[in-house]
């Protein structure tokens, strides 16, 4: 089902092209970005801008604007977009205290680009004109003559200056010939709501986890380093892998451990299961866990080897992102770096991993539906004993966590 991920409002230049898009807080419950304050509404609308599946094909052929909070800007974090693809809007609601600016330097040298919005000519905001890229003025805030006035002042500053809120033809010629750059306001086009799939909150770093532990070589110490900044998930590593489940003498003490340890296709299964478990429902997780494990089974069954039969396992627990996320599959697939293998065997049933994914669909179909009367007694047993791995591998989640 489709959602407003966001508005989005066309920024356009003295050629009548489109220049960039700014990017407006929408939520359906019709709370504001001033509801739900700075850093909420900042988070939620990155969050959708990057993790959504947008429908508008043609909606990223332009830089967007966006606003980001104080805290976000201080925080020493950049956006996860690339610095020509954004320019960051600094609000007038903003304090340009020496700690901000110092921020905002910061990110210029990192390559961002800074609009000064609702600029209305402040000393206190002097320190930061040398460092914006774009001047945007509230043209109801500031009278015609003040607007001319300060940008003579100001003329030798590279800034572009953008005429905000423009709303009749005779507006946009006076600033079309006082020389101004951008143009934005209703006159020119109003804003689009931006349809797309919301991809749950956590849904991102999933997939950043899940990239980097099935790698074809995965790198330990990368993986370790991505699991720290999820403290919780690592303590439950930590307690399952020095449970008596492995009968590991030695007391595991780091991320790393747990992977020498325990062993890769252990820990992979372990972390796909929390963090399935942490964004899905239990029940739906169960389901395709059992498909899954059956998968790997019926993969060993024809001879696969165990890198094999890991692979087969994980495309049998990914062909249920719809069951247990909310998430199409080809909507999750675009977030995770799979190899084109797995994506066929998911998507198509394509190679022997897919083939081998459509059987079991079609014996958990069958059993589900006739309680396994149309079945053959070997895979009732199959499903039975996948049911039981499943129970046990869950309960042990439960006692880790």
């Amino acid at each position: 089902m489709e959602s407003q991920l966001f508005a989005a409002q066309p920024i356009y230049d003295r050629a009548g092209s489109i220049f960039a898009r700014e990017l407006l807080y929408r939520h359906e419950s019709g709370a504001t970005a001033l509801d739900v304050g700075d850093t909420a509404a900042t988070s939620e609308l990155l969050h959708n801008l990057c993790a959504g599946v947008i429908e508008q094909s043609t909606f990223f052929d332009n830089p967007i604007c966006i606003n980001v909070s104080t805290e976000f800007l201080e925080s020493g974090s950049f956006l996860p977009i690339k610095p020509e693809h954004v320019i960051v809007e600094l609000v007038e609601r903003i304090e340009p205290t020496p700690h901000l600016v110092r921020a905002v330097r910061n990110w210029v040298d990192a390559g961002f680009r800074f609009a000064l919005d609702d600029f209305e000519f402040k000393s206190s905001w002097f320190p930061l004109l040398e460092l914006a890229s774009i001047i945007k003025v509230d043209i109801e805030q500031t009278t015609f003559t003040e607007v001319k006035l300060q940008r003579s002042k100001l003329r030798e500053l590279p800034a572009l200056w953008l005429a905000e809120r423009i709303e009749d033809e005779i507006t946009y010629q006076d600033f079309y010939d006082a020389g101004f750059d951008l143009f934005q306001g209703f006159f020119l086009g109003r804003p689009e709501i931006i349809h797309g799939k919301r991809v749950p909150a956590g849904l991102t770093e999933f997939a950043a986890v899940l990239t980097h532990t099935f790698r074809e070589d995965p790198d330990y110490t990368a993986i370790a380093d991505l699991l720290m900044k999820d403290p919780m998930l690592v303590l439950n590593l930590l307690r399952i892998a020095n449970s008596p489940y492995y009968g590991v003498s030695k007391r595991i003490e780091s991320v790393l451990e747990v992977i020498l340890l325990i062993g890769l296709e252990a820990f992979r299964k372990w972390v796909l299961l929390m963090m399935l478990l942490r964004l899905g429902n239990v029940a739906q997780v169960r389901i395709v866990l059992v498909r899954a494990l059956m998968c790997q089974h019926m993969a060993e069954a024809q001879g696969l080897d165990k890198k094999g039969s890991e692979q087969v396992f994980l495309v049998g627990l990914l062909s249920g992102t719809q069951q247990m996320l909310g998430v199409e599959k080809e909507a999750f697939l675009a977030q995770v770096r799979m190899t084109a293998s797995i994506e066929q065997a998911i998507l198509r049933h394509g190679g022997e991993a897919g083939s081998i994914l459509r059987t079991v669909e079609q014996i958990e179909s069958a059993f589900y539906t006739t309680h396994g009367g149309d079945l053959h007694t070997s895979a009732i047993a199959l499903m039975n004993q996948s049911q039981r791995e499943a129970e046990m591998l869950l309960r042990q989640v439960k006692q880790g966590a």
